[in-house]
């Protein structure tokens, strides 16, 4: 039930959509005797989406959180396995069109079979189910062993975990396969954005990890500036808002560690 509420609370409620809501239940009450209401709303609505367009609030709120933990540029020798989380392989599209299919977040399987060359001993895992609300047959995990190929990985030393359907179920899920000591923590790669709230989410599983951010979608930290990206703004506003958002939701429910995980 959980998985289906926050589907569907994140669809009516993400910022790109109460804009889009509000333009249209302006415009819709201009219509009516409420003219008055709908002029405010819909006015509201495109100062909005204006103040996004030209302020970069989105872009800096992903800098802030890409740059919560730091890049890593080496790592202890006594790393008791390397884990990556889904969200690099499209599923519906490897599926509809009969081969692999990625999108943006493809560094962190490069960076996974990059570490995992450099530690041939270690266990790796690759957790990544459905993330859809009614496409729940069409796995991550299903298409990984074509993408590992590719890769040269050798799937003899991958565990592969494809029934979890967002970050705390990677987390859960994987945990039952595998063997976790306090003393040698996993290399955990994930996007830069995510790792804040993945770290709390292992943190309080108990799941020792060393934060590898990779997919950075923001150039360091720098002046303010104006912008005129449209469409990257509220791509990148959403982006932010869904991972506070998350982050907070985890704290209050008790599967996170904290509110805000820093290293």
């Amino acid at each position: 039930m959980y998985f289906v509420l926050s589907k569907v609370f994140w669809f009516l409620m993400k910022p790109s959509m109460l804009m889009f809501l509000g333009m249209t239940l302006g415009f819709i009450l201009v219509l009516t005797r409420f003219r008055r209401i709908g002029l405010m709303l819909f006015g509201v609505s495109i100062l909005t989406l204006w103040a996004v367009t030209v302020i970069p609030v989105g872009e800096m709120l992903v800098r802030d959180l890409e740059e919560r933990f730091p890049k890593q540029t080496a790592l202890p020798e006594n790393v008791g396995g390397i884990i990556v989380l889904g969200g690099s392989i499209d599923p519906l599209m490897s599926r509809a069109r009969g081969q692999i299919a990625v999108d943006s977040s493809m560094e962190r399987l490069l960076f996974f079979a990059m570490l995992a060359d450099t530690r041939p001993g270690v266990p790796l895992v690759f957790t990544g189910g459905s993330g859809y609300l009614f496409n729940q047959d069409a796995k991550e995990g299903h298409y990984f062993e074509d993408l590992a190929g590719l890769l040269n990985l050798d799937m003899s030393r991958v565990v592969v975990e494809a029934e979890s359907r967002n970050t705390v179920e990677n987390v859960v899920f994987s945990k039952k396969l595998v063997t976790v000591e306090a003393d040698r923590p996993w290399v955990l790669i994930t996007s830069a954005r995510h790792m804040p709230r993945a770290v709390g989410l292992f943190r309080k599983q108990d799941w020792p990890v060393i934060p590898y951010p990779v997919d950075y979608v923001t150039l360091p930290a720098k002046g303010w500036t104006l912008s005129l990206e449209n469409l990257g703004g509220q791509s990148m506003l959403d982006a932010a808002v869904h991972e506070f958002l998350g982050m907070a939701v985890a704290y209050v429910l008790g599967r996170s560690n904290s509110l805000y995980p820093a290293p």
